[in-house]
């Protein structure tokens, strides 16, 4: 039996996960009059859709008299696994999703 015929009878491998349509991810942040939208593989990790929708917001994480930490909330819950990819948040078949950025401040020290 030939090489070409021992391909032939291999059976096709299912598509991988990267394989897969993007993800239509859009992050809405309360002071922007327009929402971050940008697609996206599903092997991408949260810490890319954040730090580009905060780049997008032109916002950062920062310290001032007062901290400022941003967080990305996906159906009302804080996302704090941002090594997480989107196909594990979403599952493999979902293909859109909404995500809040948050800002947390929190108050430093007063001095009296």
């Amino acid at each position: 039996m030939n090489l070409q015929a021992q391909q032939e009878k291999q059976p096709v491998p299912p598509p991988q996960l990267a394989d897969a349509p993007d993800d239509r991810i859009t992050v809405e942040y309360l002071p922007a009059s327009h929402p971050f939208h940008r697609e996206y593989e599903g092997n991408v990790m949260l810490s890319t859709v954040r730090a580009d929708a905060m780049t997008f917001f032109k916002v950062s994480d920062h310290k001032d008299r007062d901290t400022h930490q941003f967080f990305l909330e996906f159906k009302g819950q804080r996302l704090t696994n941002m090594a997480e990819t989107l196909d594990q948040l979403l599952g493999p078949h979902r293909r859109a999703a909404k995500f809040n950025l948050v800002e947390q401040i929190t108050p430093g020290a007063t001095t009296v």
